[in-house]
């Protein structure tokens, strides 16, 4: 049944990462659960204009994919960037 199917696989809780823009003079706190969600909250936050991509903050790799994204590890620092904008 579909309950049985819910329950057996529990939605991810949601996890906390920090996140800037693209010269670091904003910083936010945001708890995601989802890539999508990250993006979405992340452009809010920062009040990015347009579509946004995010990459590590340490080494400028790009967070493009859900797989990806779930071997983060909590409080991971995410730099949001603009179209044109580079790490």
């Amino acid at each position: 049944s579909m309950t049985q199917q819910l329950l057996s696989s529990p939605a991810p809780r949601p996890r906390p990462y920090r996140v800037c823009n693209w010269d670091r003079s904003l910083r936010k706190g945001i708890m995601a659960q989802s890539l999508a969600e990250l993006l979405r909250q992340a452009q809010s936050a920062l009040l990015a204009p347009g579509p946004i991509s995010l990459v590590l903050d340490e080494d400028g790799t790009a967070v493009e994919t859900e797989a990806f994204f779930r071997t983060l590890e909590e409080g991971t620092v995410l730099m949001a960037l603009s179209k044109g904008q580079t790490w």
